[in-house]
């Protein structure tokens, strides 16, 4: 478990050859529900819910941990899909699995209580997630709105929050200027993800782009008061390994940069 960006979190993955377990990016609540101290932190959870190992040892500690704990899955055969499904946030595709096996039915107590978990789980974060959007929406983001509302509302068989989520793609799409909207819009998603992970001199250029490749629309104005907001604070520059930028939280007089929008 950490509190880092993806980007960060997928390229040290990228280092391994294997991690042999999922890695969960929270974003805030889990750690203290936990007793998760600091970062990084450690811990082992077998299939029973058990935790076996928990600490700040290497990974030799958590393979040790591994093979003390339990083998196996935490969510029963006929879940194992759906649950693979949802660890990668496919909502709807965890829903259409969901929706096969409720029509297949024969499931036991066990299997049952984990469908009821699971159906809960995708109801409440399909609604979130179109409220997110239309927060989103508000906010000028059309393309990140457009996005986050997409596949909920294109899901086969309906989410619960289909409806509403079609309803706000429909009002997204008639904004005036929407293919511009999104070309700008993902233009600022690769900004923001740079943002996200430290880059934030890669990220006032990609503002800038978004500036300059989207004149005149929404998103670009969004972009230009974060472009705005990280020179301000004196963030271009900052390197996160530097102990000065780091305690100065912005770039130090050494590596700041210059920057003129």
């Amino acid at each position: 478990m950490t509190d880092e960006a993806v980007d960060v979190v997928d390229k040290w993955i990228a280092t391994k050859k294997k991690t042999g377990y999922p890695i969960l990016i929270d974003r805030g609540g889990l750690e203290q529900a936990l007793g998760v101290p600091h970062f990084p932190y450690s811990g082992v959870i077998d299939p029973d819910g058990n935790l076996v190992y928990a600490g700040d040892a290497p990974e030799s500690a958590i393979k040790k941990g591994m093979k003390s704990a339990k083998p196996g899955s935490m969510w029963p055969k006929k879940l194992a899909s759906a649950a693979g499904q949802l660890r990668v946030g496919k909502l709807a595709e965890a829903w259409a699995e969901l929706q096969t096996l409720k029509s297949a039915g024969g499931l036991d107590e066990k299997e049952q209580s984990t469908f009821d978990k699971f159906s809960t789980y995708i109801s409440d974060a399909s609604t979130a997630s179109v409220k997110t959007a239309e927060e989103l929406f508000k906010k000028d983001m059309v393309y990140a709105a457009f996005k986050k509302a997409e596949g909920i509302a294109n899901a086969k068989p309906a989410l619960p929050a289909t409806e509403d989520a079609a309803k706000l793609l429909t009002e997204i799409k008639a904004v005036v200027g929407f293919d511009n909207e999104m070309k700008g819009g993902e233009v600022y998603a690769a900004a923001f993800a740079k943002e996200e992970s430290a880059d934030y001199l890669g990220a006032v250029g990609g503002y800038k782009d978004v500036m300059k490749k989207a004149e005149g629309t929404k998103i670009a104005e969004v972009a230009k008061k974060r472009a705005e907001d990280l020179i301000k604070r004196g963030m271009p520059g900052f390197e996160p390994v530097c102990e000065k930028c780091s305690k100065a939280k912005k770039a130090c007089e050494k590596h700041a940069k210059a920057v003129k929008l």
